[in-house]
């Protein structure tokens, strides 16, 4: 079967929309390998297509409807077994099957969305996600493998079909997944703020976008320079002996009074921030030893490098769940074999 893998060449294209009224949501993704007629069907082997460190939104049928949360792949795809009924037309003619052939993906880490993304408030911005779709499709063909229906008969509703391509640049026009956006990048440092509107998405898809590694890295230093001086701030005027120890210690600042010892993690940023880069130390230390989280973010930073204001959240007691964290980067041992001096012209 040929598919159209248009994302393939954009890394930042990671995102998948499940269409599922399934009760054990954020489980795994587990579609048959054929339809009903025995033919391979692009919804089922979409499955195939999704990668560790993706994240899949869950359009649930049965509350909303609409986007209600969202999970990230844990593992490549791989064959396994269903038993299942079809729901169309076709389906209500056939019995349930015994276990049949399927393609599975486990997921991980399924949050619910703070603000569930419903079919009525995608059907308030319907426009724009046609005119979205139509650039798209102009400027990597189709199909598209898009997760909703848009016709001129009917209002929006989602596609019919189980797994679908959910395009970065509708990810970007919904503020409610700004989470996502920020959970999925590849080195989310201080992000540079994307152009979100829909005219913004060019005939030929971006390189990268939005959320990369700030590239003025003395600005991202003096952000994270002023979170660090405001927290060893706010420790001593409450009368404790504090020591910055980042430099060679998983863990930022060290906070003693009274006989008790405190470990604080800070993270500074000048956007709104709903998911924050960590390291492997970071989170070991953290599921070991008594950990505090600092947070502070809308940061303002002038171009002479100087902050001020920010909005501070505190985690006490903070320990990282490994089943939230999300792939996003990997340290790849060398093979042998490598050929020493310049490539080949």
């Amino acid at each position: 079967m040929a598919m159209n893998k248009w994302w393939r060449s954009d890394p930042n294209e990671r995102y998948w929309v499940e269409i599922t009224n399934r009760d054990d949501i954020g489980t795994n993704l587990l579609a048959p390998q054929v339809d009903d007629r025995g033919k391979p069907y692009w919804s089922y082997t979409l499955v195939r297509e999704v990668r560790p460190g993706d994240l899949v939104l869950h359009w649930d049928k049965n509350h909303g409807p609409g986007v209600v949360g969202y999970s990230h792949v844990r593992g490549e795809a791989f064959a396994s077994t269903i038993t299942w009924q079809s729901r169309g037309t076709y389906g209500r003619q056939r019995s349930a099957s015994g276990p049949e052939p399927a393609w599975k993906a486990p997921l991980g880490g399924y949050r619910k969305l703070k603000h569930p993304v419903t079919q009525a408030r995608l059907r308030e911005i319907e426009p724009t996600i046609r005119a979205l779709r139509d650039r798209l499709m102009e400027a990597v063909g189709e199909p598209l493998y898009f997760p909703f229906a848009l016709s001129s008969t009917r209002p929006l509703r989602a596609a019919q079909g189980y797994l679908t391509k959910l395009p970065l640049a509708l990810v970007e026009e919904l503020p409610e997944l700004r989470e996502l956006r920020q959970t999925a990048v590849s080195e989310p440092h201080e992000p540079e703020v994307p152009d979100l509107s829909p005219a913004s998405l060019p005939k030929q898809r971006r390189a990268a976008t939005g959320y990369g590694r700030q590239r003025d890295v003395q600005r991202r230093q003096a952000v994270e320079r002023y979170a660090m001086d405001l927290v060893l701030s706010h420790y001593r005027s409450h009368g404790y002996e504090v020591e910055d120890v980042g430099a060679h210690s998983p863990w930022d600042i060290t906070a003693r009074k009274n006989g008790t010892e405190v470990h604080v993690e800070v993270k500074g940023s000048t956007t709104t921030r709903e998911a924050i880069d960590l390291t492997e130390g970071e989170v070991r230390h953290a599921e070991g030893v008594l950990t505090c989280l600092v947070v502070i973010d809308q940061i303002e930073l002038g171009d002479d490098l100087r902050c001020h204001g920010g909005r501070w959240r505190t985690w006490n007691d903070w320990a990282p769940a490994r089943a939230e964290l999300v792939a996003t980067a990997y340290r790849y041992p060398l093979p042998a074999g490598g050929t020493e001096g310049h490539p080949p012209a």
